[in-house]
């Protein structure tokens, strides 16, 4: 195949000088299995894949011990895939519904990132499994990862992408396949506290297609398209899913549940506390906010700090986790989905997303949608 022109940098202003494009997001879409897994489903699974290494009073005592861990956490079900369903074929159906919901045909794509956990592949990209089955013959292809800030990276990768001209259309998609990583055996009462996240992970997809644009306030409102992280450095055994390393079984689960909510949140807190320190963020106002939705502790630890910080929280937040439980990659369009579907999103609304996530790390975005 020839290879394709570069894009024409658009060009404005009253002295003709380049502008680099901004990024506007033009498509949404998502798909969320029907298989609904409850809380007892998963007791059931910890129970049958411990009982051979524990006594029956350990095994009833880890048992009540998840039981109670999972109430406390607010989960109540979650949804799986089907055996024969993936996280590409997941990731197709919310592509082809972004594009749909953007009015383009795939022929319209420039670039294809695929993000989160659940690939077709080490090597190649998973991006070239998207770009044959939906026909979008014209695009470029690159997977990207990091836990579940993975989608807001990649969004921040996109736009960067989209303002050196060399991309119009870009298609960011995550199809997560999460209980192929959760780990159910406990050998001992004490590894609960390394296996509870496998109790809590649902499947889901979620897509977005985004296109450069010179409407405002895309392009005139310095807050849009702006991200900030902290890491904490050394802290990325806390929650990892072990591959080619030194520690960590090979494609399993392995999460320091409360390890990694103190952390993550500890971090979130100061990120989002050093933003609002600068005269650009005080007293910000915004329409949507989104959370990576991880339970109860975003009502019981978050929420209350975040308006110990002046933080506004808009009515229309809203959590979906006692129904399909942590998406990891694509919570932030799936959140962003219902959001619109309800009319809690609009067009044009300033949006704010916090996440934090393995890495240990915190990420938080503004934008325009």
């Amino acid at each position: 195949m020839a290879a394709r022109p570069v894009a024409q940098v658009m060009r404005g202003g009253e002295r003709g000088e380049i502008m680099a494009p901004a990024t506007k997001i033009i498509g949404l879409g998502t798909y969320i299995p029907e298989r609904e897994i409850t809380n007892d489903d998963v007791l059931e699974l910890m129970r049958q894949n411990s009982a051979g290494y524990l006594s029956p009073e350990d095994l009833d005592t880890l048992m009540e011990k998840a039981r109670v861990k999972l109430a406390k956490s607010g989960s109540v079900t979650r949804r799986w895939c089907r055996q024969d369903e993936f996280g590409p074929d997941m990731a197709l159906v919310a592509a082809q519904r972004a594009l749909d919901d953007a009015g383009i045909p795939a022929s319209d794509v420039d670039l294809i990132i695929y993000t989160g956990m659940s690939k077709a592949f080490v090597e190649p990209a998973t991006g070239h499994v998207l770009r044959h089955e939906l026909g979008a013959l014209r695009a470029n292809v690159i997977d990207t990862q990091d836990a579940c800030t993975s989608f807001m990276k990649s969004m921040e990768i996109a736009d960067s992408l989209i303002k050196t001209g060399n991309y119009r259309t870009v298609l960011i998609a995550a199809g997560e396949r999460t209980f192929d990583w959760a780990d159910f055996s406990c050998k001992t009462v004490d590894e609960l506290a390394w296996k509870f996240g496998s109790l809590t992970i649902g499947d889901a997809a979620g897509a977005m297609v985004l296109r450069g644009t010179e409407e405002g306030p895309y392009a005139t409102d310095r807050r849009h398209m702006r991200s900030f992280y902290r890491l904490a450095d050394g802290e990325y055994l806390t929650c990892h899913i072990g591959l080619n390393y030194r520690v960590g079984d090979r494609y399993r689960l392995h999460s320091h549940s409360s390890r990694l909510i103190r952390s993550g949140l500890k971090h979130m807190m100061e990120l989002v506390k050093e933003i609002l320190s600068a005269d650009e963020w005080k007293n910000i106002q915004y329409e949507c906010l989104f959370i990576h939705d991880i339970g109860k502790m975003i009502d019981e630890m978050v929420l209350p700090a975040l308006r110990q910080a002046n933080v506004c929280i808009p009515e229309s937040y809203r959590s979906f986790y006692p129904e399909i439980g942590n998406i990891a990659s694509a919570s932030l369009p799936v959140a962003m989905d219902r959001a619109r579907n309800e009319g809690r999103l609009k067009r044009g609304n300033l949006v704010t997303y916090t996440c934090p996530a393995a890495g240990v790390q915190a990420g938080v975005m503004f934008f325009f949608y």
